[in-house]
């Protein structure tokens, strides 16, 4: 096994952009190649040597301003502009001109130069794509208040698109309404909207830059002349809809990138001089978005959301499998509110798109603080308790860790605020269906056993919480109604997936809510201070053919808010998508890395800054890091606490189970790292517990400043070789707390 605090192997770099602080090596160094891969942040620069056209032609009206931007709107094409009186910066919605340099044909040059454009479809679902340009349309526009009201019909389709343009103070709020879209024409439907696909195009690498994706913790696409990527990025915004798909292929074999759980998207324009970030606030359970580096099909960077409103699916006749391709019978129905958010000077990088968005959800109501009572940091600690065995003709619970011996590891462990995790709790332990009540595995201890677990855990100043997936409906598995309990895709089929290595259903949501409902009743009566671990409903969002009319996922997204606000026991909640921060007491199993698309060229914590600060945040289980030692770098550079799965028993008594996933976790293996990992890491982050990430600057290559509200700064150097920051010595493959900041450390 690695030692936690020797850092001597190999070890992978998270970096950011930011000017220069005077990093001086103390030996001369070679870098690695590795430095240089997507799962880093690279060093930025400021640069000067560089324009883009700022003038507005007369084609453009001036419909609204206010003290820090200039709206102006070309009334034929639906293209605006805006000036940011703060610095001069013009911002275009769309091209003005097109050279025959671009190499541009005419369906992508009307795609660039208007500012709505729809894919629809015929009867066989055949599309055909519309824009204001190249289309015969009617164009109706309003001027309102700070903006403006448009309507547009497509002509032979007969499709009619509603549009508002409105300044507020942040910036620019683009809304399409539901119900201003009309479908007069029963011969097509509306497919994919485009809302200002070319809003802040580049060209090339003329503009020195890059496109933010929020691809795991937080992604970055540099602009350059060309790219080593075939395709683009598309993503649907909180992962694929499987009541469209029906299915989720199990592969343990395959690894797969991460779901888009923020509806964030941005550009920076020459860094630390000008930005913006496009944030849904709605619509974004039907959004894709849909990235394009120079290089692919044309010669501009350009970023944008398109929504889906109608699309095919696959419809069997027939037990074989055959069957046909059709059209989904009801258009979703989802308002569009986008938020064009626009920085300036310091503020423009990824770093300020991040706290932007953050105060963006702290005014939403969305996100809160919760109370920091000391400078110590949480552990998660995540305990087996039973998994279950085939003996004959019935199965027996394996008992892998008992309450009483929960509290005795606890009790001998050093370390504060535990977040304590009951995986398997429930009777014949991790493989059972999740009860209605508060059905303990007997194997385990009881309820006196389990309260007095609780007591040990709150004397520790921690939290205890257990585990369940509650939209889980486990294949084989009584407990649940196959008739009236599970979704149903729009091809009338159950839904199928897996979590953790068990194949499942998935509930409805009046089955999920009611079971959640009477099982948290249980557990706020018995064990008022515990709460839930909710795995799966953080971040598997899907729409429900079973009920009449389907819910959709912008309706699913508001009843999970609600009822799960409702809950009179606290929910942690497992990689969960940005709608439901407001509610979580923790999150556990944050991305510190990204997906590593060749198109991509730097990974950020674009999801630690938003959270730092607000909801305490841990990674993935150490036990099964490849590279231990570069995961707590990455935990101290990100702000994540660290996270463990622990058992009474060796694991070979689990081998031919479905956790034999939990291959190490035995306390007495593990005890000693545990132990080092949470000094180590409480050394550096416990004085930042309760602050929010303000600047994160990438001095050089492998090297990391990162710097808080309250002033304090982390310095994390992913070499091989000491460095000097500011003075003072960081060495190799370490972190260290600085507790005066360095000058020019933050920009």
């Amino acid at each position: 096994m690695a030692k936690a605090l020797n850092f001597s192997g190999k070890v992978l770099l998270l970096v950011v952009l930011v000017l220069s602080v005077g990093v001086q090596p103390l030996q001369a160094m070679r870098l690695s190649d590795t430095y240089s891969t997507n799962q880093y942040t690279h060093v930025d620069t400021l640069r000067t040597d560089w324009e883009i056209r700022q003038d507005i032609p007369k084609s453009y009206r001036l419909v609204a301003e206010n003290e820090t931007y200039r709206l102006f709107v070309d009334f034929e094409r639906l293209a605006f502009k805006v000036v940011d009186r703060r610095s001069g910066y013009v911002w275009h919605s769309n091209l003005d001109e097109v050279t025959r340099e671009d190499r541009l044909n005419k369906t992508w040059t009307a795609f660039a130069q208007s500012g709505i454009s729809i894919d629809y479809l015929d009867q066989k679902a055949t599309p055909k794509r519309a824009s204001i340009t190249n289309a015969k349309h009617t164009i109706e526009v309003t001027p309102v208040e700070q903006g403006i009201e448009a309507q547009v019909t497509f002509t032979e389709p007969a499709i009619t698109i509603g549009v508002n343009l409105i300044l507020e103070k942040d910036g620019v709020r683009v809304e399409v309404p539901f119900e201003r879209i009309r479908q007069e024409n029963e011969k097509f439907k509306l497919g994919v909207l485009y809302v200002y696909p070319f809003f802040a195009a580049t060209r090339g690498d003329e503009v020195p830059g890059y496109m933010f994706l929020p691809d795991g913790s937080g992604a970055l696409i540099r602009f350059s002349e060309q790219t080593k990527a075939k395709n683009m990025f598309y993503g649907r915004v909180y992962g694929a809809d499987l009541g469209m798909t029906t299915s989720m292929p199990f592969d343990p074999d395959l690894r797969r990138p991460f779901r888009v759980s923020v509806p964030v998207i941005g550009m920076v324009h020459g860094y630390h001089q000008n930005a913006y970030l496009a944030v849904l606030e709605r619509g974004a359970g039907y959004a894709e978005i849909q990235a394009h580096p120079a290089g692919i099909i044309t010669q501009f960077n350009f970023l944008h959301y398109a929504f889906i409103y109608n699309e095919s699916y696959f419809q069997p006749t027939n037990r074989a499998g055959t069957g046909v391709t059709v059209l989904q019978p009801q258009t979703n129905a989802f308002d569009v509110i986008l938020h064009y958010r626009f920085l300036t000077g310091g503020e423009s990088d990824y770093v300020g798109m991040a706290r932007s968005y953050r105060q963006y959800l702290i005014d939403q109501g969305a996100l809160k603080s919760i109370p920091v009572p000391d400078e110590n940091i949480g552990i998660r600690l995540e305990f087996l308790n039973a998994e279950r065995k085939k003996v004959l003709l019935w199965n027996e619970a394996i008992p892998m860790t008992t309450f009483e011996q929960m509290r005795q590891i606890l009790q001998s462990l050093q370390v504060n605020h535990p977040e304590v995790i009951l995986y398997g709790w429930q009777t014949l332990g991790a493989s059972s269906m999740f009860p209605r009540t508060l059905r303990l595995e007997s194997a385990l201890g009881s309820k006196a056993d389990l309260r007095a677990l609780v007591e040990q855990v709150i004397e520790q100043g921690g939290r205890l919480s257990l585990y369940l997936d509650p939209q889980a409906a486990v294949w084989d598995e009584p407990g649940y109604s196959p008739r009236f309990d599970l979704a149903r895709s729009i091809a009338n089929l159950n839904l199928t997936g897996y979590n953790r290595y068990k194949a499942q259903y998935f509930l409805n949501l009046e089955a999920l809510s009611d079971r959640l409902k009477s099982l948290s009743a249980d557990l706020s009566r018995d064990f008022p201070s515990a709460g839930l671990a909710l795995d799966g409903i953080g971040g598997m969002l899907y729409s429900d053919y079973r009920t009449r009319p389907p819910l959709n996922r912008e309706q699913t997204i508001l009843a999970y808010q609600d009822f799960l606000r409702g809950l009179p026991v606290s929910t942690g909640l497992y990689a969960p998508n940005d709608y439901l921060w407001g509610i979580a007491s923790a999150v556990y199993d944050l991305p510190i890395s990204s997906s590593g698309y060749l198109y991509t060229t730097d990974t950020v914590p674009f999801l630690q800054i938003v959270l730092s600060g607000s909801v305490p945040y841990y990674g993935q289980a150490l036990n099964f890091s490849p590279d231990l030692q570069e995961d707590l770098l990455r935990h101290a550079d990100f702000g994540a606490y660290p996270s463990f799965f622990v058992t009474q028993e060796e694991t070979a008594k689990i081998l031919e189970t479905r956790s034999r996933w939990i291959y190490t976790s035995s306390i007495e293996q593990w005890r000693g790292e545990i132990e080092r990992v949470y000094a180590w890491l409480n050394a550096r982050l416990g004085a930042v517990r309760g602050a929010s990430m303000v600047a994160r600057t990438v001095v050089q290559e492998g090297v990391v400043l990162v710097t808080y509200s309250n002033g304090k700064q982390i310095a994390v150097n992913y070499t091989a070789q000491p460095v000097q920051v500011g003075g003072v010595t960081i060495p190799a493959r370490d972190a260290l707390l600085l507790e005066g900041e360095i000058t020019g450390g933050a920009p």
